[in-house]
């Protein structure tokens, strides 16, 4: 088998970032990969002699940093930037909702959970400007002007308190199926086993993979989630460490095949 000539190469792109744990488990997988670098640093100290003349130098300190953009949000890799696992199962989220009220009454989607009797508290009247009027709370009956009372999806409201064709707002806690991924204020970042596939070719125009392993990468728990007329993006970055239990000292491995 000829040996892969590797003096002229051109790195494509960077297809891929594949992680995990100490336990080989997958962390995750990021492959909508938008731009990403490897950034390599060294420290020198010079060594001077006579009239300040350099006559050596001390390298130490050497430095791997992995950055990567990925087009969308991957939960595994928030999970390793928070030290978090992905829990799945029932959780509660609060919910808005406008109804609109008829012959006293208004109908809601959702299904409120809490206290029974409290498992809302308060209906506002929608003004015509979108800003939110009047105040009812809710009771265990709407006997009374200015309460309401919630059975089923239904809330009543006391007679003649509001028109027909009102709209009202509620603010009120639901029960969903979902994934949940929490940012504790006492644990931290992983570190995880990292891969980097990449694409190369030759001059010649043949295409290799290449593949970057990073015994450990420690990642950062510093990240932003920017919202505006664009998508949410996702960046990641992570620090090359060496040691560890596998006995390397290696930052990083580069193969291409």
């Amino acid at each position: 088998m000829a040996d892969i000539d590797v003096s002229k190469l051109v790195m494509v792109s960077m297809d891929q970032i594949t992680t995990f744990n100490n336990a080989n488990e997958l962390e995750f997988v990021m492959d909508e990969i938008t731009e990403g670098s490897i950034s390599n640093t060294e420290e020198k100290v010079d060594v001077t002699g006579k009239a300040g003349r350099k006559i050596g130098s001390l390298k130490r300190n050497k430095a791997v940093t992995v950055t990567a953009t990925n087009g969308v949000i991957v939960g595994g890799a928030m999970a390793a930037q928070t030290g978090s696992e992905i829990e799945h199962g029932t959780f509660k989220v609060r919910k808005t909702e406008i109804a609109t009220v008829k012959s006293n009454k208004a109908t809601i989607e959702g299904t409120p959970v809490g206290t029974t009797g409290a498992e809302i508290g308060y209906a506002y009247v929608k003004n015509a400007s979108g800003t939110l009027g009047k105040k009812y709370e809710q009771a265990a009956d709407a006997e009374t002007a200015d309460k309401f009372a919630f059975a089923g999806k239904d809330l009543t409201f006391h007679t003649g308190d509001i028109e027909d064709g009102t709209e009202i707002v509620v603010f009120y806690d639901e029960e969903v199926t979902s994934a949940k991924i929490t940012n504790e204020s006492d644990v931290y970042s992983k570190t995880l086993k990292m891969y980097i596939d990449v694409t190369c070719q030759d001059m010649c125009d043949k295409v290799y993979h290449g593949q970057y392993i990073i015994n450990r990468a420690d990642f950062s728990g510093e990240f932003e989630f920017s919202f505006g007329n664009d998508p949410v993006v996702h960046s990641i970055t992570a620090e090359s460490l060496a040691g560890g239990c596998g006995g390397k000292s290696n930052l990083w491995e580069f193969i291409v095949y």
